[in-house]
């Protein structure tokens, strides 16, 4: 009979903290799926109901969605968006992996407190000199230009991030492979880049959504050739450029593929930021 209650107990007391951890899932995840489904719900909403906030029940409309595909340049800056962060991800991630070894395998850390300062600094205070060194460079409005920007997001994370899953492989299978008679180039593409492999992961989804965000270095270096994603929600602010759910339809659209992407490597993005945080 005491051990009859002790199982249950035992299974209660599981049962409580299963509960409680998704109570506190769904506390912490729920807002921003909220805030992502209110977005979707807003832009097939009809015009006539949009001040409305009360009505949630109404015939959904995809006018939106083709006005702001037919009338706005909003697929060809989402391809910009792809080809400027994916570009800007890659040479970021191979900068902070190989700085980021560098200052593991050497004990840098002022030179990691400096890549950290160069990260804190405002973007907002670089616009101006940016600009200016650009126009005289010829890369205003191009997709070089872009690129080269981004890099100041997505290579300060980058090795930042990764600092941490290097710190965490032991010195000693570098050891190993240079006494095989392998150099320190061969050990780190053999040894150091397989095992960071979930690291690598984490980081390049991470930065990919950093530098996709990013608003005010593609507003002010960019141009009408160059616009990205961002941007083109940006234009729909105007309240003379169209209505609030074509807004909210071009929202949904620059975010779906990185909600899309996100979706399908949860799986690696979430084991990269669990193997990089366990010592």
């Amino acid at each position: 009979m005491v051990a009859l209650r002790r199982l249950i107990g035992r299974r209660a007391y599981r049962i409580g903290e299963l509960t409680f951890t998704h109570l506190a899932m769904i506390a912490v995840v729920g807002p921003f799926f909220f805030i992502f489904f209110y977005m979707f719900w807003s832009s097939v909403k009809p015009d006539y109901l949009f001040f409305e906030p009360g009505v949630w029940i109404f015939e959904p409309l995809l006018l939106n969605y083709t006005d702001v595909i037919e009338n706005s340049d909003i697929i060809r800056n989402i391809v910009n968006s792809l080809i400027i962060s994916s570009f800007a991800t890659a040479i970021g991630l191979i900068c902070g992996l190989l700085s980021a070894y560098t200052i593991a395998r050497f004990d840098l850390r002022r030179l990691a407190l400096g890549i950290l300062v160069t990260r804190m600094i405002p973007y907002i205070t670089m616009l101006v000199p940016f600009w200016i060194v650009y126009k005289n460079a010829g890369l205003l409005n191009t997709h070089l230009g872009l690129i080269l920007s981004h890099l100041v997001i997505t290579i300060p994370f980058g090795v930042w991030i990764m600092i941490g899953f290097i710190e965490d492989i032991p010195k000693e299978l570098e050891e190993a492979a240079w006494i095989d008679g392998a150099s320190r180039a061969v050990a780190f593409l053999r040894v150091v880049l397989p095992l960071s492999t979930p690291g690598m992961v984490a980081t390049a989804i991470l930065c990919f959504i950093f530098s996709w965000n990013n608003f005010q270095l593609a507003l002010v270096l960019g141009g009408f050739d160059v616009s990205t994603a961002p941007v083109s929600v940006f234009k729909y602010a105007d309240p003379e450029s169209g209505s609030m759910g074509q807004m909210m339809a071009a929202a949904t659209l620059v975010t779906l593929p990185v909600f899309v992407i996100v979706l399908f490597i949860q799986k690696q993005l979430t084991a990269g930021l669990t193997v990089g945080g366990i010592k």
